[in-house]
Parts: structure tokens; C-alpha cells; sequence
């Protein structure tokens, strides 16, 4: 059964979206829908490689960082994607997930701007979301 539902986003933003009621692993997204980019990926990258990539391997940007998660092995929302940058990486993981990391990513709301923030994760989404 198929419905039009709003769902919350991490950021607490509303979109409608349709959802197939009742059927196990049924996908959430309509499969129509592309994602609106809000940074720019292209300005991301050189953020990304001198900031994110020592920590964080992404074979899109040359980084082979071992402390956090191999991007290359996760596929996260661009929306997702910000609320790591903005309040830290354990804020989107489980706590099962963040005990695998004997360090956690810290918050960059106060070092860098939000433009600079939507720019790394319109560049991590797309280099991890081939079309």
C-alpha cells in the first residue's frame, strides 16, 4: 500500500516522500525523486582534502585517513552529511557505531561556515552517489 507521508529529515526539515506500507526493505525515497545538491562539490573538495581528509578516506579526493570512516563504504544523505560536519560524527551514528572509533569526529559549526559545511558534503555525496 502506498502512501504520501511527511517524514523528518536529520536537520528537522519536512518533505513529502511515498512510502510502501507493510512490505519489508520497501524503499522509503520515490524512486523519482533526485535530491536537490545544496553546496557546491566542486568548491568542497579542496575544503574536504585538507580538512576532512586526514581522517577520513575518499578515493574521490586522493584522502586514504584511517581515524574515521571510509567514505568510500557508507552512502549518507547530503543532509546527513551536515549534521555530521556541523555537530560532530557521532551525532549520526549509533552508539555501536561510534565505539568502533577510538576518536570522534569533532563539530565544525564553529570553525567553519555553513557554505564551507554544504560544500564538503555536496562533495562527499556526489564522489559516494555516482549517477
Amino acid at each position: 500500500m502506498k502512501r504520501s507521508l511527511p517524514a523528518w529529515s536529520a536537520l528537522g526539515l519536512v518533505s513529502a516522500f511515498t512510502v510502501t506500507v507493510g512490505v519489508p526493505g520497501a524503499a522509503l525515497a520515490h524512486p523519482d525523486a533526485a535530491p536537490k545538491i545544496v553546496g557546491n562539490a566542486k568548491s568542497g573538495k579542496p575544503v574536504f582534502q585538507t580538512t576532512c581528509g586526514v581522517c577520513h578516506r575518499l578515493k574521490a579526493a586522493g584522502s586514504v585517513g584511517n581515524i574515521g570512516p571510509d567514505l568510500n563504504k557508507v552512502s549518507l544523505s547530503e543532509v546527513v552529511i551536515i549534521k555530521a560536519i556541523t555537530n560532530g560524527g557521532a551525532t549520526v551514528m549509533s552508539k555501536v557505531q561510534a565505539a568502533k572509533y577510538t576518536t570522534q569526529m569533532t563539530a565544525y559549526r564553529n570553525a567553519l561556515t555553513t557554505a564551507r559545511i554544504q560544500d564538503i558534503a555536496a562533495f562527499v555525496y556526489t564522489s559516494t552517489h555516482p549517477k
